[in-house]
């Protein structure tokens, strides 16, 4: 399984993990969870790679 970064909306911590799909299918994922884990609007970023990089995939 890939291994992503990803951080679910600005100011919540990076956090890393492995998920079977693509980044972009992640991303979606993590934005539906997001307003019921956090109480925040998502605003997505995966990263493949290192974080000092684009992302590989955002969602709102």
């Amino acid at each position: 399984m890939p291994r992503y970064s990803y951080q679910s909306a600005p100011g919540l911590r990076i956090r890393t993990t492995h998920h079977a799909g693509s980044a972009e299918e992640f991303a979606q994922a993590l934005a539906e969870d997001c307003r019921a884990d956090y109480g925040t609007e998502p605003d997505v970023r995966v990263w493949d790679g290192p974080i000092t990089e684009p992302p590989a995939a955002t969602a709102r």
